[in-house]
């Protein structure tokens, strides 16, 4: 019999919870315009180089009016570009500048040191359960490549080798994903 009992589902949805909360103070840094959402948009478009302003509003959950606005904002700071798309007309890529790229490694680099304090109090052998335990969660959690990069959207894609959100495929726009 599988039964979830309420005190693992309770302990679950708190550490979801205490962890987002740590992420985001980790990820947010006061000198960008625009608050978290800045933060992760400047990790996705360095995740998927070359997406539309329609795929970042999507991964982010903005309106395109938002996402347009976001846009201008990184673009005014000098963290992104844009530029023609490969595909339609109309479309326009964007992509980090080298200032957002070094932006983008600070961001992640925090995120990283916080993440690596939270699990320095997991032994070993239970680090490693964990890590297939959360493999099998996040591969149920997506349906296609913009949810599986809005889960995704301030994870270090350099350091998540066998991904489990690969399986979803690359944003249509997108150039490239960094695999090592």
């Amino acid at each position: 019999m599988n039964v979830l009992s309420d005190r693992l589902v309770n302990l679950f949805g708190a550490l979801a919870v205490g962890i987002t909360d740590r992420i985001k103070k980790a990820a947010f840094d006061p000198t960008i315009p625009g608050g978290g959402e800045t933060t992760a948009a400047i990790v996705v478009i360095g995740h998927a180089t070359g997406l539309s302003i329609d795929e970042l509003g999507r991964v982010l959950g903005l309106s395109h009016a938002g996402t347009v606005r976001l846009v201008d904002r990184l673009v005014a700071a000098g963290f992104a570009v844009r530029s023609k798309a490969l595909r339609g007309r109309r479309a326009v890529a964007l992509m980090l500048t080298e200032a957002g790229e070094t932006r983008l490694s600070a961001i992640l680099q925090r995120r990283n040191e916080t993440l690596s304090e939270i699990l320095s109090h997991v032994s070993n052998a239970d680090r490693l359960v964990l890590e297939r335990i959360a493999e099998t969660i996040l591969a149920q959690m997506s349906d296609d490549a913009v949810s599986a990069l809005t889960i995704c959207r301030l994870c270090d894609e350099r350091r998540c080798y066998n991904c489990p959100m690969d399986a979803f495929g690359m944003l249509e726009s997108s150039t490239h994903r960094v695999d090592p």
